[in-house]
């Protein structure tokens, strides 16, 4: 078998002999183990989902803004029309902006936020249509005050969802306007969010032109930047071009002004929040290893104490330093993957009845559960260190006297 057979086959008989003492020295790495392994695996689960409905959209944005420290141009509808025309591989431009007052409907008055763009907005998935239409490009260009609202706003304000062809007064500070309800679309979460509670506020989407003519805005300096929208097998093509694009549609060919944020947008930005979120909590709950390393340490103390005669009688029949150091290190590195095995199993179980629960795909890293298995069998060589050096350093008399 060999010596480091030796040593294993003697760590594991005295762990058999000492169960119960062996399970409470395993169960802080057990949940430690545990708790990191499901943490891991829902996170990556969650960015699965996201990942997975993000690439299902066949729309995508690009967002160009301009540097105010070197131009003062800005995004006018004519050279964002101009854009349009040499950028083929786009759907269109959409600049952004809003406007927040009171809606009155037929039925009561809200708080509402009124986001502002362009008609290529509505190529986007977050926009589906179940009355009526989106507004148009003559509506943007004929500056008409048509809006288009969700389920429940229509609902809140005039007590039934096809509100197509219904008015809403929009009160921003001093000014009053109406608007012309031209469509009803799908309630996204955000809407379903922010209509609950003591001050609800509901949601829709106006063509930018009438903003800036209602709320006396002027529209040829109201923004520095813009989203492109386009089908998803574009956005290389378009990120290639788009720069020089801009640069010659708005006259600003070499001052370094465009930046073009062609990170794809959301998708991007969910992706860094749910990976800090996701180290967040796990090195949080990694704290539970530590506690468990700790336990290690405790429980093979004692054993020192406990196993001191047995220790002196070992050192006088000749055993040597360095293996009594070895088989306590053996066995708390044998404790420790023991409990490690273990609790990738129950942290795997927990992670899977949770993604279940929360429909997330089960996704697991087998690099993951390797480094697991890894950290958790040197945290007990870690741990061990201390009572394995104290076990080592026992003089024989002195072990031998011990009760």
């Amino acid at each position: 078998m060999g010596v480091a057979g030796e040593y294993i086959k003697s760590a594991i008989s005295s762990i058999k002999n000492n169960k119960g003492r062996s399970l409470l020295t395993m169960l802080g790495i057990i949940i430690g183990i545990a708790a990191v392994l499901t943490v891991l695996v829902i996170g990556d689960g969650l960015r699965a989902k996201v990942s997975g409905e993000m690439d299902s959209l066949d729309v995508v944005t690009m967002n160009i803004s301009l540097d105010i420290t070197k131009t003062d141009k800005c995004f006018t509808p004519e050279n964002m029309e101009i854009i349009e025309r040499n950028m083929s591989c786009i759907y269109g431009l959409s600049p952004s902006t809003s406007i927040y007052g009171n809606g009155k409907g037929k039925k009561r008055t809200y708080d509402m936020l009124l986001s502002g763009g362009s008609d290529i907005v509505s190529k986007s998935g977050t926009n589906k249509i179940l009355y009526g239409r989106y507004f148009t490009r003559e509506d943007v260009n004929g500056i008409n005050y048509v809006c288009v609202i969700s389920q429940v706003a229509a609902l809140k304000l005039f007590g039934y969802e096809n509100a197509v062809g219904e008015t809403i007064e929009i009160t921003n500070g001093d000014i009053t306007k109406d608007f012309t309800v031209v469509g009803i679309r799908e309630d996204t979460s955000r809407d379903k969010d922010y209509s609950v509670g003591d001050e609800p506020l509901l949601l829709g989407d106006i063509p930018y032109t009438t903003v800036a003519q209602a709320y006396n805005k002027d529209v040829n300096t109201m923004f520095t930047s813009v989203d492109a929208y386009m089908h998803k097998d574009n956005k290389e093509t378009a990120k290639a071009k788009m720069r020089s694009v801009v640069e010659n549609a708005l006259d600003i060919r070499g001052e370094s002004a465009v930046k073009v944020d062609s990170s794809g947008g959301m998708d991007s930005t969910t992706d860094t929040i749910l990976s800090v979120v996701t180290a967040v909590v796990a090195l949080i709950a990694s704290i539970s290893l530590l506690v468990g390393g700790i336990g290690v340490m405790n429980i093979m103390t004692v054993s020192v104490t406990e196993r001191t005669r047995e220790i002196g009688i070992r050192k006088s029949l000749g055993a040597r330093t360095s293996s009594i150091l070895t088989q306590f290190l053996a066995e708390a590195a044998i404790l420790t993957f023991l409990g490690g095995i273990i609790g990738i199993i129950l942290g795997l179980t927990v992670a899977k009845i949770a993604c279940s629960i929360v429909n997330f795909p089960f996704t697991v890293n087998p690099i993951l559960v390797a480094a697991v298995v890894a950290i958790s069998t040197g945290i007990g060589l870690f741990f061990g260190i201390y009572p394995a050096k104290r076990a080592a350093k026992l003089d024989p008399i002195e072990a031998l006297r011990a009760e």
